[in-house]
């Protein structure tokens, strides 16, 4: 059995990796390489973790350096209690950075997956299902971290999710499910400034994409608005109606000219006029 790496040690191997040349890629033993980069994936270095852990295991599922056991071993790890979600609950603490990175590790999968269906069904199914459930447990909506880089959580869960859809085994029974936990996210109480909301769109998109009725989205979107005029009527004017009022405004006009761009969306695009024109006089 191969010894532990330490941070250090591991951002030695990694820096070595040039996969412009194979040759250093395909020399390594791989299986204890992954091994270490899980077991670091959570680090507060915003180098090892991000620039090289993440980078590394893009270009390893990309370009085929991987088996299919070895990117089974990656997401079984991923979607565990030790990775997806050590210290759910848990806000301002660095067990984000375990989290946030372990669902792009699964998006990664899920993707190689959906050209190659390697992943057992249970497995997959387990992804799918698992994409929804982070997203509506993750309370710690920390972007950037000054010293420590990007969480990014609702950002990263949005790519899952977006990932998940995309997926053969997603059931478009689950759209709605999906919405409302786009929905929670947005509703969450804090104002985003790192383009989260354009990270849960790709999600929304997604779900057209695979076939969602757009009645779906139009009446999802009305729902959105409602909640967050009821805010300011029972509540009035507080902080928390703002930083909602800013985030669901945020998202409905990003996805109005997401929709636009796309020719796609009409009724729902019209619906966010009247929210929007609604909104002058208030």
């Amino acid at each position: 059995m191969r010894s532990f790496m330490h941070a250090e040690q591991l951002k030695s191997e990694l820096t070595k990796l040039d996969f412009q040349k194979p040759e250093t890629v395909k020399s390594k033993d791989l299986n204890h390489l992954i091994q270490q980069m899980v077991e670091h994936i959570g680090s507060t270095d915003p180098v090892l973790r991000d620039k090289l852990i993440y980078t590394s295991f893009y270009y390893l599922t990309k370009d085929n350096y991987l088996n299919h056991q070895q990117m089974t071993y990656l997401i079984e790890t991923c979607l565990g209690k030790n990775h997806l979600y050590k210290g759910i609950d848990l806000t301002d603490d660095d067990s984000v950075f375990t989290r946030a990175f372990s669902t792009l590790v699964i998006a990664l999968i899920l993707d190689r997956d959906r050209e190659e269906r390697f992943l057992s069904e249970e497995l997959a199914l387990k992804a799918i299902e698992s994409s929804i459930l982070y997203l509506k447990e993750e309370e710690d909506t920390r972007g950037y971290v000054e010293e420590k880089g990007w969480a990014h959580s609702i950002a990263h869960g949005a790519d899952l999710l977006a990932e998940a859809i995309k997926h053969p085994l997603f059931d478009l029974s689950l759209a709605s499910e999906c919405l409302n936990t786009i929905g929670g996210c947005i509703l969450k109480e804090t104002a985003y400034i790192d383009e989260e909301d354009e990270r849960l769109i790709y999600a929304v998109i997604a779900l057209l994409e695979k076939g969602m009725n757009e009645h779906l989205l139009k009446e999802w979107i009305v729902n959105l608005s409602n909640k967050v005029m009821d805010i300011k009527n029972t509540a009035g004017y507080t902080p928390y109606f703002f930083r909602m009022n800013t985030n669901v405004n945020q998202f409905i006009k990003s996805l109005y000219f997401r929709l636009l761009f796309l020719n796609t969306g009409m009724n729902t695009r019209q619906e966010i006029e009247r929210i929007l024109k609604s909104q002058v006089t208030v």
